[in-house]
């Protein structure tokens, strides 16, 4: 194994209190859930949504953004003979998904 960081911080007594009985259900360790965020967002490259600063008005620009962006790209692979098949996604069950696989790769059990 590589060497190890540590990583020190300070928290409400309460507040750490109040979390650690969450993830104790969960089965999971303060250490573990500090190592899942990082993986998280060395995996994805983003700040978890869940403490992400972007406001709404931000946010809704840069899904705008990315829907344009897709549409580009979707029309020139339908100019090159793409075809695609119309499916409704909801955002939730895909988030689901991919925490569920995130901490599959990690090595943790979910219900």
């Amino acid at each position: 194994m590589s060497s190890l960081v540590q990583l020190n911080t300070r928290i409400d007594p309460d507040l750490k209190r109040r979390g650690d009985l969450v993830f104790e259900r969960a089965g999971l360790s303060s250490s573990e859930v500090v190592r899942a965020v990082w993986a998280h967002a060395a995996h994805t490259q983003e700040v978890p949504s869940c403490i992400a600063t972007v406001d709404s008005t931000e946010r809704a620009q840069r899904i705008q953004s990315i829907h344009n962006g897709a549409g580009v790209a979707r029309r020139v692979a339908q100019e090159l003979g793409a075809r695609f098949v119309e499916q409704a996604v909801d955002y939730e069950s895909l988030r689901d998904e991919h925490y569920d696989a995130l901490l599959d790769e990690l090595g943790f059990s979910h219900v």
